[in-house]
C-alpha cells in the first residue's frame, strides 16, 4: 500500500511545484457546509446559533486505510438585530490528511458577514450579504518513510495568512419558491504556499461561483436545480444535478432531500465527467444528517467516496 500512497504523493508534489499549485479540499455536500465556499454565507440560516460537522474519506478502495480524510467542524452565531441588517460571526477549522500522515493541512477562520434585508421579511423580498474570511494555514510533509534522500530545499512544514471574501444574493418567498446566487475569491492576498525553500510560487486564487433555485410542484414537494463552479489555477471542477426535497408537516425546519450530481473537471484531456454523487439530507427541528456517496469513473479500479454530515441549530423558528 505505500507505493500506491507515494505515487499519490508524488503527484501532489509536482502540483506543489508547478503552475498548477496545490488544490483547496473540496465537498459533495456543499450545501451543508456553505461557510467553506463563500464566507458570505455565514449566518444564512433559519435560527441563531449553528454547529456543523463534516467529515469525507475519499480513495479507501485503492488506498485502504491509508485514503484521504478531511474534516470541518464549523459554529456561525447571529447577533441580535433589526429585521433590515443582519450582522453574523463565524468559525470554522478544518484537518486534510493525504496518505498515511504524508501531506497534511490544518487550518482555522474567522468568518463574518452582513445580511441586508431588501424590503418586508414578511412578505416576499430580496437579500444582498457580504462577507470576509481571514484564516492560518499550516501544511505538513513527511517524506522520510518514502523516499531515501529528502531534497535540502524542501521545508517539511509551512504556514501562511489567507484571505477570502465573498458576495451572495438571494430572493425568497412565503412559499418555498427561492433562488440564490453567489461569487467567493479565496487566497485574495496570494500566500506562498510552497514547500520549496528556494521557490517563489505562490498560491492560486480559488474562484467560486455557486447558485440554485427551489421550484415547489406540490404544497409539500419541491425540486432544486443546484450548482457549484471552482476554479483554482489551471483546474477547474463544476458540480451540478438535481434535488427533490420533501417538508414534513408543512415545515420548513423539517424535511429529507435527495439528489443526484455529476462532476466535471476540466484536464489535459479536455473537459469530462469524472465522478456521480448521490446524497440525502434529512432535518428534523434542530438536526440535520446528511450522506453523500462518489462514484468516480477516471479510474480502471474501483474508486469512490464518502462523506458525512451532521449539524445543529439553536433558536430556530416554529
Amino acid at each position: 500500500m505505500k507505493f500506491t500512497t507515494l505515487l499519490f504523493l508524488i503527484i501532489s508534489l509536482i502540483f506543489f511545484q508547478s503552475n498548477l499549485k496545490a488544490q483547496d479540499p473540496t465537498f459533495s455536500q456543499w450545501e451543508n457546509i456553505p461557510i467553506y465556499f463563500n464566507p458570505a454565507l455565514t449566518g444564512d440560516f433559519d435560527g441563531q446559533l449553528r454547529f456543523s460537522l463534516k467529515y469525507r474519506d475519499q480513495w479507501r478502495s485503492i488506498l485502504g486505510d491509508d485514503s484521504f480524510r478531511t474534516g470541518v467542524a464549523s459554529a456561525e452565531y447571529k447577533f441580535s438585530g433589526g429585521e433590515k441588517r443582519k450582522f453574523n460571526l463565524g468559525f470554522y477549522s478544518l484537518n486534510d490528511k493525504a496518505g498515511s500522515s504524508s501531506f497534511i493541512q490544518n487550518s482555522y477562520h474567522l468568518s463574518s458577514s452582513v445580511i441586508q434585508n431588501l424590503g418586508n421579511t414578511e412578505q416576499n423580498y430580496h437579500s444582498i450579504s457580504v462577507g470576509v474570511d481571514v484564516g492560518i494555514q499550516r501544511n505538513k510533509v513527511d517524506l522520510s518513510g518514502f523516499v531515501p534522500t529528502v531534497p535540502e530545499d524542501l521545508n517539511n512544514k509551512v504556514s501562511y495568512f489567507d484571505l477570502s471574501a465573498g458576495l451572495s444574493w438571494k430572493y425568497q418567498t412565503k412559499s418555498h419558491f427561492s433562488t440564490q446566487l453567489g461569487v467567493a475569491l479565496s487566497h485574495l492576498n496570494r500566500p506562498r504556499g510552497t514547500f520549496s525553500g528556494g521557490s517563489n510560487q505562490i498560491l492560486a486564487a480559488r474562484f467560486n461561483f455557486h447558485g440554485n433555485i427551489e421550484l415547489p410542484l406540490l404544497k409539500q414537494l419541491s425540486i432544486i436545480p443546484s450548482f457549484l463552479f471552482l476554479k483554482q489555477g489551471s483546474s477547474e471542477q463544476l458540480l451540478f444535478g438535481l434535488s427533490s426535497k420533501w417538508y414534513l408537516k408543512k415545515s420548513n425546519n423539517n424535511f429529507i432531500k435527495l439528489r443526484f450530481f455529476a462532476k466535471s473537471t476540466l484536464s489535459f484531456n479536455g473537459r469530462s465527467i469524472n465522478a456521480y454523487v448521490g446524497s440525502a439530507t434529512i432535518q428534523i427541528k434542530s438536526i440535520l444528517i446528511g450522506f453523500s456517496y462518489d462514484r468516480f469513473t477516471n479510474f480502471p479500479t474501483r474508486s469512490e467516496a464518502y462523506e458525512f454530515s451532521l449539524g445543529y441549530i439553536i433558536g430556530s423558528k416554529k
